[in-house]
Formats: structure tokens, C-alpha cells, sequence
């Protein structure tokens, strides 16, 4: 499902506070698609120069809820119902579901420049060029074979995975149903991996793909014209293959997700989900199609330049480019259209102050207005806030507070 590479540098009061939310793009809380009060993109607003994380879709688990501390991410990954990310200082940050184990990092893990994850296994890429797997084990997926060094790039399916070597050949384990963890013999040349529910994949270096596994959906059928390939990766049982021109194939299970939208190019990565792709755009712009039921095929608006993506099962993940305090402050004052004017002016006042102390160079004038926001928010739920509102501005104060480094 998910490769990645150490060379690679995403009531009437609801209502109208998902109104503001869909048209600012930031949220947090409890809220996915299937939510009966209102749609609530949820994608954290922490940020950092390295870049900021931002996840929506599914969210039930907490796979969604980006962690303040992610605050310069420099790479990211999606298991089937949990989130990874790298922090700027190496280590890893897992949320999201836990039945196995799955986002219980290992203690004194560092130096860590890649992520990827399973249906309910982690794996990390140090930058010794060593694995550590984590998580459910049912099928050996985290028994690292013994040795295994000079790994350029790694790729967690469901139960097996996959690692590319520094030479060029790979190494797979775990679960080999259907044959998925069988690399094909004399399999060398090799740029880039991939791998799905119970298949994987191989970019070479003359442009070429290889495919093994399940082929029950025909994911291993790759086009008999295919070549200038670029990247690849692969959904739950599909395939899908960059071309150096920018345009994107798709082969395997057709019905979710659907074939490439029409006249999409100018994409530079692509990602694959339970049954839903994304893609991105030189622009930093994302496209999304497939299996939409929890908003995982569609992109939310505002999301800013995407530099990485990463597809989780019903979830999508992506690192963007870094978002200002004053810019979040002016964004989030803008959201405060949709609630009740006479609470809004004085939120406004609260926020102004906010930004003069960043103008004047005084982060903790900067905190302290940023918390008599919050007291006032508190005092007004239930009263001219709804609970809704409340907690969406609150969310929005604390992941603006970290940004300037509040206690």
C-alpha cells in the first residue's frame, strides 16, 4: 500500500461553522464524513518549517487527529486505520487505531527518515539503513529478517512487506498469500516498491514495472504499452503507475477506485488507498477519486501547496507547506463570520491582539492574548457558541499557540 524512500524530500450552528470550515479548510474534533450534525474536514493546523501535516476522512480512530508535537514532519505514512509521521528530529509520531499494537512506538526509536504501514503493522527506515517493524505479527510481518541492511526505500501491505536495497534488488516478509512476499527470482534493477493487499510491485530502472501476488482483481495485469514509468504504488487491489509525462495508469479493480479522471496530468506522486487514489500536481494542488464514503475521495479546500501523500484505508494524510501564526490567525479570523456577530467582534479584538504582538516581535503578549481568546470561548459554550463552534475555535487557538511556542 504505501512506499516510501529516504531519498523522497496528502444543528443551524454546525451548519454554519462547516460552512466556514469547508471554505477555510482547517478542523478538529470527532467528526467524519458520516457525521449527521455536519461534513467537518478535519486537518490540524500545526506547522513548522520543515512542513505541516494535515489528515482528513475517516476519523473514527483517531487517525485524523494530527498531534500537536508533528510541528516539522519531514515524511508521512497511512496504515489501514492509523496515521505515521516522521518529526524533524527523527522520531515518530503513530495515532489513530491500536489493536495490535500498531501505534505503540517502539522506546528510544530515532534517526528515522521513512514510515510505512499495514493493515495492523508499522514499519520505520533508519537512516543506517535499517528496518524496525512494530505491531501485529500474525504473519511475521515484524520479524525483520536478520541482517537486512543498506534499505533505500520500504513498503507495508496488509500482512507483508517489502524493502528495496541500496543494489537494486529486494527483500520481502510476512504473509505470502497469493504468493506477495515472493520476489521474483533475478528481480534486480530496482528504483521503487509498492505493495497492496496481497500484492506488490517493482519499478526498475529502465521504466519498466513488475508485478507479483494476488492478481484476483487483475492487478498484476500491467499494460502491455506501459513504459517511461516514474512511480508507482498500490491501493487495497490496484496498481497504479506514474509516467514521466506526467500522466497516471491505472490497472486492477476498476469499479472502486473508478478509471483516472479524465484529462489529469502534470502529476508528480501518486497514492493509493483501501479503494481510493490520490494524486498530486507539480502546483502542490491534489486530485482525488474512488471510494468516497468517508470524504477520502474528495480534497478539501485551502489546503495550501501538498509537497507528500500518503493513503490510508478510509483516511488520506499529506505534508504541506508551512502555514505562519499570523496566517493561521487571519484564517482563523475569518471563521469567525459564521457564528454570532456580538461574540465574533470580541473574539476578533482577542485575535488582534494576537498578531500586534507578533508584529511588535512579543510571542508572550502574542500567548496571552491568544489565551483570553480561549477563556472567552469557554465562557460562551452553550450561550452564543454552540458546542461545535467552541471546540473548533478552541482546536484552532491551542495548534495556533504551538506554532508560537505557547506553554
Amino acid at each position: 500500500m504505501h512506499a516510501r524512500s529516504r531519498e523522497e524530500s496528502p444543528s443551524s450552528g454546525a451548519s454554519s461553522i462547516a460552512q466556514s470550515l469547508r471554505s477555510r479548510s482547517i478542523c478538529r474534533g470527532g467528526f467524519h464524513a458520516f457525521a449527521l450534525l455536519a461534513l467537518c474536514w478535519l486537518l490540524p493546523a500545526s506547522a513548522s518549517a520543515q512542513g505541516s501535516v494535515a489528515a482528513w476522512g475517516l476519523a473514527l480512530d483517531g487517525q485524523t487527529a494530527v498531534p500537536a508535537d508533528t510541528n516539522g514532519a519531514t515524511a508521512i505514512g497511512a496504515g489501514h486505520l492509523f496515521s505515521l509521521v516522521v518529526r524533524a528530529d527523527g522520531t515518530v509520531a503513530a495515532f489513530g487505531a491500536n489493536s495490535f499494537g500498531q501505534i505503540d512506538v517502539p522506546p528510544g526509536l530515532s534517526g528515522v527518515t521513512a514510515v510505512a504501514g499495514g493493515l495492523w503493522h508499522s514499519l520505520a527506515l533508519k537512516a543506517d539503513g535499517t528496518v524496525v517493524a512494530w505491531g501485529g505479527n500474525a504473519n511475521g510481518q515484524t520479524d525483520v529478517p536478520p541482517g537486512l541492511s543498506g534499505v533505500t526505500a520500504i513498503a507495508a501491505g496488509f500482512q507483508h512487506n517489502l524493502a528495496l536495497k541500496s543494489d537494486g534488488t529486494v527483500v520481502a516478509w510476512g504473509s505470502d498469500f497469493e504468493g506477495a512476499a515472493t520476489v521474483p527470482p533475478g528481480l534486480d534493477g530496482v528504483v521503487a516498491i509498492a505493495a497492496g493487499r496481497s500484492h506488490s510491485m517493482a519499478l526498475k530502472s529502465d521504466g519498466t514495472v513488475v508485478a507479483w501476488g494476488s492478481n484476483i482483481d487483475g492487478q498484476l495485469d500491467i499494460p502491455p504499452d506501459l513504459d517511461n514509468v516514474v512511480a508507482i504504488a498500490a491501493a487495497y487491489a490496484l496498481s497504479m503507475a506514474l509516467k514521466a509525462d506526467g500522466t497516471v495508469v491505472v490497472w486492477g479493480d476498476f469499479d472502486n477506485p473508478r478509471p483516472v479522471p479524465a484529462g489529469l496530468g502534470d502529476v508528480v506522486a501518486i497514492a493509493g488507498g483501501d479503494q481510493h487514489c490520490l494524486a498530486l500536481r507539480a502546483d502542490g494542488t491534489l486530485v482525488a477519486w474512488g471510494f468516497d464514503s468517508e470524504g477520502q475521495g474528495r480534497i478539501p479546500p485551502g489546503l495550501g501547496r501538498v509537497t507528500r501523500i500518503a493513503a490510508g484505508g478510509y483516511h488520506n494524510l499529506v505534508l504541506r507547506d508551512a502555514v505562519s501564526p499570523e496566517q493561521a490567525i487571519h484564517d482563523l479570523r475569518g471563521d469567525l463570520d459564521a457564528i454570532d456577530a456580538g461574540i465574533a467582534r470580541a473574539l476578533r479584538v482577542k485575535l488582534n491582539a494576537a498578531l500586534a504582538a507578533l508584529a511588535a516581535d512579543t510571542p508572550a503578549r502574542a500567548c496571552k492574548a491568544l489565551h483570553g481568546f480561549g477563556t472567552l470561548v469557554q465562557a460562551q459554550r452553550g450561550v452564543q457558541l454552540t458546542t461545535v463552534q467552541a471546540d473548533y475555535l478552541l482546536a484552532q487557538a491551542h495548534d495556533i499557540g504551538a506554532l508560537i511556542g505557547c506553554d
